[in-house]
């Protein structure tokens, strides 16, 4: 265990398990090791103490900022210490596919302008969270067998897989919206901090999506980057760029300073 003085963090390659998300594949570099590695002591203190047989703990944050990155070596560094866990990605639970989801936005946009599409951004007009909160009380239950969604990026790419939870103690969601206040009974919401220019400079970095710094793909970032800046209060911890556990107050100053 990590309260062992012998304990010491375990070599991993590209191919250790990720999220559940299909064909989604995440280059890990050392900024997630550098995170991972600053929550896991953290998270592994209150999992000692917790006395719960069911853990949910929540990775989120901006686009870009290393969500499944860091969510698969918390899940890796866990399992090597002899607690099983899984990844879910929350990114299997939008109403529509991606393509259809992003040209919803825009219509949104058209029809309503900035204010519709703020009140359809990370809402449950765009979100499932209710089959999402569903999964998470299955798991805190402890069901056995649940169902989890698989969506790809087409309209024949989405189905359900059985995952076995028998002895996994620990579900890790991974998701923008991974603290947003619809869902339920998340234990510990870790957010991976980034102000707006760190945020776009992530995606810049990352270069997964299409004009990335357009004028509508930065007034989405914004409005995400408002609603996580509102959820800041309720993380459990906040782990800066600089891979430093910040408080809320902080993590303010510092967009203040933008």
């Amino acid at each position: 265990m990590i309260n062992e003085v012998n304990w010491q963090y375990p070599n991993y390659d590209e191919n250790i398990t990720q999220g559940d998300m299909p064909g989604d594949k995440i280059k890990i570099v050392k900024g997630h090791e550098d995170k991972a590695k600053v929550i896991f002591p953290l998270l592994m203190e209150e999992l000692k103490n917790s006395g719960k047989d069911k853990i949910v703990v929540s990775i989120y944050g901006g686009s870009g900022v290393g969500k499944t990155g860091v969510a698969s070596l918390l899940r890796y560094y866990l399992e090597q210490s002899g607690i099983q866990a899984y990844v879910m990605s929350g990114d299997n639970y939008p109403h529509r596919i991606p393509k259809y989801n992003d040209l919803k936005r825009e219509e949104v946009y058209k029809e309503k302008g900035r204010e519709g599409l703020e009140n359809y951004l990370g809402s449950e007009l765009e979100i499932n969270f209710k089959e999402v909160n569903e999964i998470i009380r299955l798991f805190h239950a402890g069901e056995k067998n649940i169902y989890l969604r698989r969506m790809g990026r087409s309209e024949t790419a989405l189905d359900y897989e059985a995952i076995d939870f028998s002895n996994v103690r620990v579900l890790i969601l991974e998701w923008t919206h991974g603290n947003n206040a619809i869902l339920r009974d998340i234990d510990y919401p870790i957010f991976l901090a980034s102000t707006p220019k760190e945020t776009l400079a992530h995606r810049m970095e990352r270069n997964r999506d299409k004009d990335p710094d357009s004028p509508f793909v930065t007034m989405v970032l914004e409005i995400e980057q408002n609603l996580l800046t509102s959820q800041a209060p309720t993380a459990k911890w906040l782990i800066s760029k600089a891979n430093e556990v910040i408080s809320c107050e902080e993590f303010m100053e510092r967009i203040h300073e933008e």
